[in-house]
């Protein structure tokens, strides 16, 4: 009985573990992207809703050449 009780504390431990490990590298990478000097090209943030919006209602008024 405890061999079982070990093994299931054993694998709740390690799924802590390697998520935690996980959440730290995804931190770390995350932080690393956005430090000052680093030049990745990235794209721009998508529009807002809204501004699709708006965009949506200027060409469906603009006349047709």
């Amino acid at each position: 009985m405890r061999l079982v009780i070990c093994l299931i504390l054993a694998f709740v431990l390690a799924g802590c573990t390697s998520r935690a490990f996980y959440e730290g590298l995804r931190e770390e990478n995350t932080r690393r992207q956005y430090e000052p000097g680093r030049d990745i090209v990235r794209d721009p943030p998508p529009p807002s809703y809204d501004a699709y919006e708006k965009e949506r209602q200027r060409l469906k008024e603009e006349p047709r050449k």
